[in-house]
C-alpha cells in the first residue's frame, strides 16, 4: 500500500486483470543506495528530481546502476527474437506545439495540487476496442482531493488535470473525432510529490474522458498493486523512465529508460506488475525485462553530449520493456532542446549491442520484496 504523505488511502488495494508475478514478501522502505556499478558510483541523494520532487527514492531499482549484474540466461534468444539488426528509435521530437502533427513524445505537467481546482473525469470512451472496465485498477480522488484506490469506491472521480494540460498526441476537441491512441497525461503534484498518469485521455466536451489512471508517491518505493495496470501496460510510472532533454543536455541521466517491443510475452517480471499480451513465446522477453547496452560498445567521443548521456544511461541503468509498440522505440519528451545529431547518432545503434540483464542477484538479497522497487543494501 502506498504511504499516504498527506493523501489518505480509503480503499484496499486489489482486483485487476490476470498476470504472472514472481518473488515473495519482504519490506520496502528506502535506506542506503546499493551499488551494482562497475565504476563504483553510488546514487544516494543523487536521484533525478523535477519541481523539487524526487523521481522515486535513490535506492529504487530504476535509479540503481545495474551494469555489473549478470547477463540473463535467455539474452541471446531475446535479442534474436527482437531482431538484433534493428536499430534504436528515439520516440520523441523537437516540436513543442501540441496542435502540430509532428508533436512526438510524451510530455509532462507540473501543478500545485493544493491550489489547483481538480477536474471531474469520466472513465469512458466511444472506442469499441476498449471493452473492459478500467475502474477496478484505476486511481482517482474525490472532491476533497483524497486518493481513492480503486476508483470504484468514488463517484464522481477527480484528477489534478490543469486547465490547459499538455497531452501526448495533442488535444482534439472535435466531438465527432473517434478517439484512438494512448494520449497520456503525466502530472506531478509538486505540493505532495505525487505523480498522476492517465491513459487514452480526451476531452470531447466539458469533461475529460479517460480509460485508466494511476497515482504514485514519488517518495515511496512501493510498486503499483500486483496485477494492476497503470497508464503503462507494465504497471510502471511512465515519467520515472522518460528520456528528458534537460538531463541529456546536462550530460548525465541518473535513471533507467523505457522502451517498447511489438509483442512481449504474456507474463511480467519484477519490477513490473502487469502484462497485456496473449503471447506464449518463451523466446520473447516479458513485461518488465531489463536490457542494457553492452560494456563493449564504444561510445564515440565525437557524439553529442546528449547522445553520450543517453547511451551511457543505457549502459549504467538500462531500459525496461514497458509496453507493446514498435521494436526498440525509446520513449522521451518533446523538446526544442533535442539536437539533430543526437537522433542520428543514437539511432545508429543496433539491438545486437544490447543484452538482457538478470536481476536474480537483487531478488536474493535479504529484505527484497516483490511489492517494492527498493534494492536492499
Amino acid at each position: 500500500m502506498i504511504r499516504a504523505l498527506g493523501i489518505a488511502l480509503l480503499a484496499a488495494c486489489g482486483g485487476g486483470s490476470s498476470g504472472n508475478g514472481n518473488g515473495d514478501g519482504g519490506g520496502s522502505g528506502s535506506g542506503d543506495a546499493p551499488n551494482f556499478s562497475r565504476d563504483g558510483a553510488t546514487v544516494e541523494g543523487n536521484q533525478p528530481h523535477i519541481a523539487g520532487c524526487p523521481i522515486l527514492p535513490a535506492n529504487h531499482i530504476f535509479n540503481t546502476p545495474i551494469d555489473s549484474l549478470p547477463v540473463h540466461a535467455n539474452s541471446d534468444a531475446f535479442i534474436s527474437s527482437l531482431g538484433g539488426g534493428g536499430k534504436l528509435h528515439l520516440d520523441l521530437g523537437t516540436e513543442t506545439d501540441q496542435s502540430q502533427s509532428e508533436f512526438y513524445g510524451i510530455p509532462y505537467n507540473v501543478v500545485a495540487g493544493n491550489a489547483l481546482t481538480w477536474q471531474q473525469v469520466a472513465y469512458t470512451s466511444p472506442d469499441p476496442d476498449l471493452d473492459w472496465d478500467p475502474l477496478p485498477e484505476a486511481d482517482c480522488a474525490n472532491a476533497s482531493k483524497v486518493l481513492q484506490r480503486p476508483c470504484t469506491t468514488q463517484n464522481p472521480p477527480y484528477l489534478p488535470i490543469p486547465a490547459a494540460p499538455i497531452v501526448e498526441g495533442g488535444i482534439n476537441t472535435d466531438a465527432g473525432h473517434q478517439p484512438g491512441g494512448d494520449h497520456h497525461i503525466l502530472i506531478i503534484d509538486s505540493d505532495k510529490c505525487w505523480l498522476w498518469e492517465t491513459y487514452h485521455s480526451y476531452k470531447p466536451g466539458a469533461t475529460w474522458e479517460i480509460f485508466g489512471s494511476a497515482a504514485f508517491d514519488l517518495n515511496s518505493n512501493d510498486l503499483h498493486p500486483d496485477t494492476w495496470t497503470s497508464a503503462d501496460a507494465a504497471g510502471f510510472p511512465i515519467l520515472a523512465l522518460l528520456l528528458r532533454a534537460d538531463e541529456a543536455t546536462a550530460g548525465e541521466i541518473k535513471h533507467a529508460l523505457r522502451f517498447t517491443i511489438p509483442t512481449p510475452r504474456g507474463s511480467y517480471t519484477w519490477p513490473a506488475t502487469h502484462e497485456a499480451s496473449s503471447s506464449t513465446n518463451m523466446n520473447m522477453p516479458e513485461y518488465g525485462q531489463l536490457f542494457r547496452l553492452k560494456a563493449s560498445f564504444d561510445i564515440p567521443s565525437t557524439y553529442t553530449t546528449q547522445a553520450k548521456a543517453i547511451l551511457t544511461a543505457m549502459k549504467k541503468y538500462g531500459m525496461y520493456i514497458a509496453d507493446g509498440g514498435s521494436t526498440w522505440y525509446v520513449t522521451g519528451e518533446p523538446s526544442a532542446l533535442w539536437e539533430d545529431d543526437t537522433f542520428s547518432q543514437v539511432q545508429s545503434v543496433t539491438g545486437s549491442n544490447f543484452e538482457a540483464v538478470d536481476l536474480g542477484m537483487i531478488k536474493a538479497l535479504p529484505g527484497w520484496s516483490v511489492t517494492s522497487g527498493a534494492v536492499p543494501p
